[in-house]
Protein backbone atom coordinates (compact mmCIF):
# COMPACT_ATOMS: atom_id res chain seq x y z
CA UNK A 1 0.00 0.00 0.00
CA UNK A 2 1.31 3.44 -0.95
CA UNK A 3 0.74 6.81 0.68
CA UNK A 4 -1.86 8.80 -1.31
CA UNK A 5 0.02 12.03 -0.58
CA UNK A 6 3.69 11.27 -1.41
CA UNK A 7 3.31 7.81 -3.00
CA UNK A 8 5.88 6.28 -0.62
CA UNK A 9 5.61 2.61 0.22
CA UNK A 10 3.95 2.06 3.60
CA UNK A 11 5.33 -0.52 5.97
CA UNK A 12 3.07 -2.97 7.73
CA UNK A 13 3.28 -1.05 11.01
CA UNK A 14 2.71 2.49 9.70
CA UNK A 15 0.29 3.14 12.60
CA UNK A 16 -2.11 5.30 10.55
CA UNK A 17 0.59 7.82 9.52
CA UNK A 18 3.09 7.92 6.66
CA UNK A 19 6.66 7.82 7.98
CA UNK A 20 7.84 9.92 5.02
CA UNK A 21 5.41 12.88 4.92
CA UNK A 22 3.31 12.42 8.06
CA UNK A 23 -0.01 12.18 6.15
CA UNK A 24 -2.78 10.41 8.04
CA UNK A 25 -3.58 7.07 6.42
CA UNK A 26 -7.20 5.94 6.24
CA UNK A 27 -7.88 2.84 4.18
CA UNK A 28 -11.64 3.07 4.68
CA UNK A 29 -13.94 4.75 2.19
CA UNK A 30 -15.51 8.07 3.04
CA UNK A 31 -19.00 7.81 4.52
CA UNK A 32 -21.59 10.26 5.78
CA UNK A 33 -20.90 9.02 9.29
CA UNK A 34 -17.17 9.71 8.96
CA UNK A 35 -17.85 13.23 7.59
CA UNK A 36 -20.15 14.04 10.54
CA UNK A 37 -17.61 12.60 13.00
CA UNK A 38 -14.81 14.67 11.40
CA UNK A 39 -16.91 17.83 11.62
CA UNK A 40 -17.65 17.39 15.31
CA UNK A 41 -14.06 16.39 16.01
CA UNK A 42 -12.42 19.30 14.21
CA UNK A 43 -14.87 22.13 14.76
CA UNK A 44 -16.94 21.48 17.83
CA UNK A 45 -14.57 19.76 20.24
CA UNK A 46 -13.64 21.64 23.39
CA UNK A 47 -9.95 21.29 22.57
CA UNK A 48 -10.39 22.86 19.15
CA UNK A 49 -8.20 25.90 18.45
CA UNK A 50 -11.16 28.08 17.54
CA UNK A 51 -12.98 27.34 20.79
CA UNK A 52 -9.81 28.10 22.77
CA UNK A 53 -9.15 31.27 20.80
CA UNK A 54 -12.69 32.55 21.16
CA UNK A 55 -12.81 31.70 24.86
CA UNK A 56 -9.47 33.29 25.70
CA UNK A 57 -10.03 36.40 23.58
CA UNK A 58 -13.17 36.86 25.65
CA UNK A 59 -11.72 36.13 29.09
CA UNK A 60 -7.93 36.49 28.71
CA UNK A 61 -7.26 38.48 25.52
CA UNK A 62 -3.66 39.14 26.56
CA UNK A 63 -2.97 35.39 26.48
CA UNK A 64 -3.90 35.07 22.79
CA UNK A 65 -2.31 38.34 21.70
CA UNK A 66 0.94 37.94 23.64
CA UNK A 67 1.31 34.31 22.55
CA UNK A 68 1.15 35.36 18.91
CA UNK A 69 3.44 38.36 19.36
CA UNK A 70 6.01 36.26 21.21
CA UNK A 71 6.07 33.53 18.56
CA UNK A 72 3.96 30.85 20.29
CA UNK A 73 1.39 30.28 17.55
CA UNK A 74 0.25 26.67 17.70
CA UNK A 75 -2.12 26.97 20.65
CA UNK A 76 -4.51 29.48 19.05
CA UNK A 77 -5.94 30.25 15.63
CA UNK A 78 -3.46 32.61 13.96
CA UNK A 79 -4.47 36.21 13.51
CA UNK A 80 -4.89 36.03 9.71
CA UNK A 81 -7.13 32.95 9.84
CA UNK A 82 -9.23 34.44 12.64
CA UNK A 83 -9.73 37.62 10.65
CA UNK A 84 -10.46 35.58 7.52
CA UNK A 85 -13.20 33.75 9.40
CA UNK A 86 -14.64 37.12 10.40
CA UNK A 87 -14.74 38.39 6.82
CA UNK A 88 -16.53 35.18 5.83
CA UNK A 89 -19.11 35.61 8.60
CA UNK A 90 -19.69 39.26 7.65
CA UNK A 91 -20.38 38.16 4.09
CA UNK A 92 -22.72 35.42 5.33
CA UNK A 93 -24.48 37.83 7.69
CA UNK A 94 -25.37 40.35 5.02
CA UNK A 95 -26.18 37.64 2.49
CA UNK A 96 -28.79 36.30 4.91
CA UNK A 97 -30.19 39.78 5.59
CA UNK A 98 -30.24 40.89 1.95
CA UNK A 99 -31.54 37.57 0.59
CA UNK A 100 -34.12 36.54 3.19
CA UNK A 101 -34.81 39.57 5.42
CA UNK A 102 -34.34 42.71 3.27
CA UNK A 103 -36.98 44.54 5.30
CA UNK A 104 -34.64 44.43 8.30
CA UNK A 105 -32.04 46.42 6.35
CA UNK A 106 -34.52 49.06 5.28
CA UNK A 107 -33.81 52.64 6.34
CA UNK A 108 -37.41 53.67 5.65
CA UNK A 109 -38.17 54.06 9.36
CA UNK A 110 -35.10 56.26 9.85
CA UNK A 111 -35.06 58.52 6.79
CA UNK A 112 -37.16 59.14 3.73
CA UNK A 113 -37.05 56.31 1.19
CA UNK A 114 -36.43 58.81 -1.59
CA UNK A 115 -34.70 62.16 -1.26
CA UNK A 116 -35.14 64.89 -3.90
CA UNK A 117 -31.81 65.88 -5.41
CA UNK A 118 -31.95 68.62 -8.01
CA UNK A 119 -35.52 67.77 -9.17
CA UNK A 120 -34.73 64.04 -9.15
CA UNK A 121 -35.30 61.34 -6.56
CA UNK A 122 -32.28 59.74 -4.95
CA UNK A 123 -32.91 56.47 -3.09
CA UNK A 124 -30.61 56.13 -0.02
CA UNK A 125 -31.48 52.42 0.15
CA UNK A 126 -29.16 51.91 -2.82
CA UNK A 127 -26.27 53.61 -1.06
CA UNK A 128 -26.85 51.62 2.15
CA UNK A 129 -27.06 48.38 0.19
CA UNK A 130 -23.72 49.11 -1.49
CA UNK A 131 -22.22 49.90 1.92
CA UNK A 132 -23.27 46.53 3.32
CA UNK A 133 -22.09 44.76 0.19
CA UNK A 134 -18.52 45.95 0.84
CA UNK A 135 -18.63 45.78 4.64
CA UNK A 136 -15.91 43.10 4.78
CA UNK A 137 -13.58 45.16 2.58
CA UNK A 138 -14.21 48.29 4.67
CA UNK A 139 -13.38 46.36 7.84
CA UNK A 140 -10.03 45.40 6.32
CA UNK A 141 -9.34 48.95 5.12
CA UNK A 142 -9.82 50.44 8.58
CA UNK A 143 -7.55 48.01 10.45
CA UNK A 144 -4.49 50.32 9.92
CA UNK A 145 -6.54 53.21 11.33
CA UNK A 146 -7.33 51.23 14.47
CA UNK A 147 -3.70 50.13 14.83
CA UNK A 148 -2.29 53.64 14.40
CA UNK A 149 -4.87 55.01 16.84
CA UNK A 150 -4.01 52.54 19.61
CA UNK A 151 -0.29 53.04 19.06
CA UNK A 152 -0.75 56.81 19.27
CA UNK A 153 -2.72 56.53 22.51
CA UNK A 154 -0.08 54.30 24.11
CA UNK A 155 3.06 56.17 23.09
CA UNK A 156 3.90 56.24 26.81
CA UNK A 157 4.26 52.46 26.71
CA UNK A 158 6.96 50.54 24.84
CA UNK A 159 5.28 47.20 25.48
CA UNK A 160 4.05 46.80 21.89
CA UNK A 161 5.46 48.10 18.62
CA UNK A 162 3.29 49.14 15.65
CA UNK A 163 3.24 45.67 14.08
CA UNK A 164 2.09 44.21 17.40
CA UNK A 165 -0.64 46.85 17.58
CA UNK A 166 -1.84 45.51 14.23
CA UNK A 167 -2.10 42.07 15.84
CA UNK A 168 -3.99 43.53 18.81
CA UNK A 169 -6.50 45.30 16.61
CA UNK A 170 -7.00 42.50 14.11
CA UNK A 171 -7.68 39.96 16.86
CA UNK A 172 -9.96 42.23 18.88
CA UNK A 173 -11.94 43.62 15.93
CA UNK A 174 -12.35 40.14 14.48
CA UNK A 175 -13.45 38.79 17.84
CA UNK A 176 -16.03 41.51 18.39
CA UNK A 177 -17.43 41.07 14.88
CA UNK A 178 -17.86 37.32 15.47
CA UNK A 179 -19.71 38.15 18.68
CA UNK A 180 -21.80 40.73 16.78
CA UNK A 181 -22.56 38.20 14.05
CA UNK A 182 -24.15 35.92 16.66
CA UNK A 183 -26.20 38.79 18.12
CA UNK A 184 -27.28 39.91 14.65
CA UNK A 185 -28.53 36.44 13.79
CA UNK A 186 -30.46 36.33 17.06
CA UNK A 187 -31.99 39.75 16.33
CA UNK A 188 -33.64 38.30 13.21
CA UNK A 189 -35.96 36.20 15.37
CA UNK A 190 -37.23 39.42 17.00
CA UNK A 191 -37.62 41.26 13.65
CA UNK A 192 -35.33 44.07 14.81
CA UNK A 193 -34.22 46.47 12.10
CA UNK A 194 -30.46 46.00 11.72
CA UNK A 195 -29.80 49.71 11.20
CA UNK A 196 -31.45 50.44 14.55
CA UNK A 197 -29.88 47.46 16.30
CA UNK A 198 -26.36 48.33 15.11
CA UNK A 199 -26.56 51.73 16.81
CA UNK A 200 -26.14 49.92 20.13
CA UNK A 201 -22.92 48.17 19.06
CA UNK A 202 -20.83 50.95 20.57
CA UNK A 203 -21.80 49.87 24.11
CA UNK A 204 -20.31 46.33 24.04
CA UNK A 205 -17.43 47.66 21.91
CA UNK A 206 -16.47 50.19 24.61
CA UNK A 207 -16.79 47.58 27.35
CA UNK A 208 -14.74 44.95 25.53
CA UNK A 209 -11.92 47.26 24.38
CA UNK A 210 -11.68 48.78 27.85
CA UNK A 211 -11.23 45.26 29.22
CA UNK A 212 -8.62 44.46 26.53
CA UNK A 213 -6.52 47.60 27.11
CA UNK A 214 -6.74 47.19 30.87
CA UNK A 215 -5.32 43.65 30.69
CA UNK A 216 -2.77 44.30 27.95
CA UNK A 217 -1.24 47.41 29.50
CA UNK A 218 -1.90 46.74 33.21
CA UNK A 219 -3.71 50.04 33.70
CA UNK A 220 -6.73 50.98 35.78
CA UNK A 221 -10.22 50.58 34.35
CA UNK A 222 -10.96 54.32 34.20
CA UNK A 223 -7.65 55.04 32.47
CA UNK A 224 -8.39 52.29 29.94
CA UNK A 225 -11.92 53.61 29.36
CA UNK A 226 -10.73 57.17 28.67
CA UNK A 227 -8.19 55.88 26.15
CA UNK A 228 -10.82 53.70 24.47
CA UNK A 229 -13.16 56.68 24.07
CA UNK A 230 -10.29 58.68 22.52
CA UNK A 231 -9.43 55.64 20.38
CA UNK A 232 -12.92 55.50 18.88
CA UNK A 233 -13.12 59.27 18.47
CA UNK A 234 -9.96 59.21 16.35
CA UNK A 235 -11.36 56.36 14.28
CA UNK A 236 -14.71 58.17 13.95
CA UNK A 237 -13.07 61.33 12.62
CA UNK A 238 -11.12 59.32 10.05
CA UNK A 239 -14.30 57.44 9.07
CA UNK A 240 -16.23 60.69 8.62
CA UNK A 241 -13.50 62.10 6.39
CA UNK A 242 -13.44 58.82 4.46
CA UNK A 243 -17.25 58.83 4.16
CA UNK A 244 -17.20 62.44 2.91
CA UNK A 245 -14.66 61.51 0.22
CA UNK A 246 -16.70 58.46 -0.80
CA UNK A 247 -19.87 60.60 -0.84
CA UNK A 248 -18.25 63.15 -3.12
CA UNK A 249 -16.95 60.44 -5.44
CA UNK A 250 -20.37 58.75 -5.43
CA UNK A 251 -22.02 62.06 -6.30
CA UNK A 252 -19.59 62.51 -9.18
CA UNK A 253 -20.42 58.99 -10.35
CA UNK A 254 -24.18 59.68 -10.21
CA UNK A 255 -23.68 62.89 -12.15
CA UNK A 256 -21.46 61.22 -14.74
CA UNK A 257 -24.01 58.45 -15.30
CA UNK A 258 -26.91 60.90 -15.57
CA UNK A 259 -28.68 59.73 -12.42
CA UNK A 260 -28.56 63.28 -11.05
CA UNK A 261 -27.89 66.59 -12.72
CA UNK A 262 -25.27 69.07 -11.53
CA UNK A 263 -26.77 71.90 -9.47
CA UNK A 264 -26.95 75.15 -11.38
CA UNK A 265 -25.51 77.82 -9.07
CA UNK A 266 -26.26 80.73 -11.43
Amino acid sequence: MNCKNCNSRLSGDFDHFCSNCGERINANRLTVKSIVALFFSNFLSYDNKFIKTFRDLTLRPESVINSYNQGFRRKYVNVVSYFGLTITLIGLQFFVFRRFFPQLLSVGDLIENSVPVNDQMFNPETFIDNFYQYQGLLTLVFIPVYALSSKLLFLDSNRYNLAEHFVINIYTNAHFLIFWFVLSMISIFFSINYNVFSQFAIIPMLIYMTYVFKRLFDIKTFNAFIRVVAYYLIVLVVMLVFAAIIGILYGIYLGATGQIKPIDLH
